[in-house]
């Protein structure tokens, strides 16, 4: 589970918890049970914070020394296709139309339900 998606869950757990110890009143003879509840929020409250110290993101990767050259030569970080990269993602799609026409599919949609 992403930290994010975690700490969005705990927060709710802590307003559930929250609203039911609300509704013991003080003098009730069930007062280990909200004492238990807040320990609970305290845990809650010790899970937060655990989440939030050190990064939970993963490390960047590390550019190639080819793209580190492109991005100082232009300043920015290039992400176009090389021309070895643009023919074979051509031959690719040349060999799926050719194995979809073979099936007699009109449409390559039409073939991968085949």
């Amino acid at each position: 589970m992403k930290a994010k998606k975690a700490l969005r869950r705990l927060n709710k757990a802590k307003l559930l918890l929250a609203l039911v110890i609300d509704q013991y009143k003080a003098g009730e003879p069930v007062a280990g049970a909200r004492d238990l509840l807040r320990a609970a929020v305290s845990n809650i409250d010790q899970a937060k914070a655990a989440m939030k110290g050190p990064s939970t993101l993963p490390a960047a990767p590390t550019p190639t020394p080819k793209a580190r050259e492109v991005a100082e030569a232009t300043g920015k970080q290039s992400r176009k296709l090389s021309e070895e990269g643009r023919r074979r993602l051509s031959l690719s799609a040349k060999k799926r139309w050719a194995a979809a026409k073979r099936t007699g599919a009109r449409t390559l949609s039409a073939a991968s339900r085949n």
